[in-house]
């Protein structure tokens, strides 16, 4: 017990070097995406006259204040396919994405602009609007992004401009047509990432389509797809979000007039996993180390009870740290070769080591290679459960059980009380 501590104890240290590792190349690199936007902000000025004074000392001035409205799109499409890499820091390494995709839809500015003055006598002026996007971390943006506005480019600079959606770009539009009904947009963008890549559907309708080769993804956050695909090729999804299932807008627009920053929205959320992770898988195989080493130890002495056999603790106590050291060799060969190849080669060691061993502790060849076959068995059914994410409880269950089974019908004609008087 103290040996399978200390190899847990250190599988959970290098889980937090990892953790580590993930933090220091996301300060370096990029973390994880969040997409916020579009959003149109109108500029205006409001000019109203203001009294002061009576009778001859009346004098009037004209007051100036200077608006923004903010419009939120009618229709939100994003088109992207990811690719994926590993960046590494020593023995560390972290999953990081690309995506490459066309962020499209349309503006109503007519439905939403019917602005009236606050004042008497007041009156409004238009002055130029800008386009404002917030991505979490801009230091993902690959290349230099383009925006295609009513038919048009126009030039994107750095900063979404509003506190609300944090980082990202905007892009100054000019004046625009107050009339207009449907003025499309489309944002060209290559994002890399980290982990998880997140979409805010602020649009009244919002369709998304993404699509990776990667084939252990996670969908996560506020909304799942409406359809998916995960085969060996990887992965293809489908959203269809639309404003009347979500308070993105309303909470969206609050937040930008209070200037609160937007960290409590709904999300559409697409997670990269890892399907085995060396560490978590190493912790899950550590929680099945004693169940192994006490079955082993049941073995043990089912056969000295059996066979009339006499096993000296110290013995026990070099097969249970044997059966220990799997662990420690499991950790320490993945971090430089695949799981799988590690898990080979630590049970081929383990179980050829304890099948010489035990060849002698039996005195028999032909019972330590029962035990060899049985040990075999034992990593075999363990690699299975570590394999199986949806079934591991299941199949633990099932192993355990028929392990208890096997041990009853094996000794069901023992004399236990005979067996002790005799010692």
């Amino acid at each position: 017990a103290w040996a399978l501590t200390y190899v847990n104890s250190l599988i959970l240290e290098r889980q937090a070097r990892q953790q580590m590792v993930d933090s220091d190349i996301a300060r370096s690199s990029a973390g994880m995406q969040t997409i916020l936007g579009p959003v149109l902000v109108l500029r205006f000025t409001e000019e109203y006259p203001v009294t002061f004074g009576e009778g001859k000392n009346k004098t009037t001035t004209i007051n100036k204040d200077q608006k923004q409205l903010y419009i939120l799109p009618e229709e939100l499409k994003l088109d992207g396919n990811f690719s994926n890499e590993y960046k590494q820091l020593g023995l560390f390494k972290t999953l990081m994405y690309q995506l490459g995709g066309n962020l499209n839809g349309h503006f109503n500015i007519a439905k939403n602009s019917k602005i009236k003055p606050e004042h008497d006598k007041g009156s409004i002026t238009f002055n130029e609007a800008y386009l404002s996007v917030g991505i979490s971390d801009p230091r993902g943006i690959s290349g230099n992004p383009t925006l295609n506005w009513n038919k048009q480019k126009v030039e994107i600079t750095q900063g979404s401009k509003i506190t609300a959606l944090g980082n990202g770009i905007h892009a100054e539009l000019g004046l625009l047509d107050q009339t207009a009904t449907n003025l499309p947009f489309s944002i060209s963008l290559n994002l890399r990432g980290m982990q998880n890549f997140n979409v805010v559907p602020v649009a009244n309708n919002n369709l998304l389509a993404l699509s990776s080769s990667w084939k252990s993804p996670h969908f996560d956050g506020s909304f799942l797809p409406e359809t998916k695909t995960i085969n060996d090729k990887g992965f293809s999804a489908k959203w269809a979000v639309s404003s009347l299932g979500s308070n993105v807008q309303e909470k969206l627009i609050n937040m930008i007039t209070n200037k609160t920053p937007a960290d409590t929205l709904e999300a559409i959320s697409v997670g990269f996993v890892e399907p085995i992770n060396i560490y978590s898988q190493a912790d899950r195989a550590t929680k099945y180390g004693l169940l192994f080493i006490g079955l082993t130890f049941a073995g043990f002495f089912v056969f000295e009870i059996l066979k009339q056999l006499r096993i000296h603790p110290a013995q026990y106590t070099l097969v249970g740290l044997a059966m220990a050291l799997f662990y420690l060799l499991l950790v320490s060969l993945s971090e430089h070769i695949s799981f799988v190849w590690s898990y080979i080669s630590a049970s081929v060691a383990c179980v050829s080591l304890l099948g010489y061993y035990l060849s002698h502790v039996l005195k028999s060849k032909a019972h330590g290679l029962v035990f060899a076959s049985m040990l075999t068995a034992l990593y075999g059914a363990l690699y299975g459960i570590l394999a199986s994410e949806d079934n591991a409880l299941m199949m633990g269950s099932l192993l355990v059980f028929g392990l208890l089974a096997l041990t009853m019908i094996i000794t069901r004609k023992v004399d236990w009380y005979e067996i002790g008087l005799q010692k």
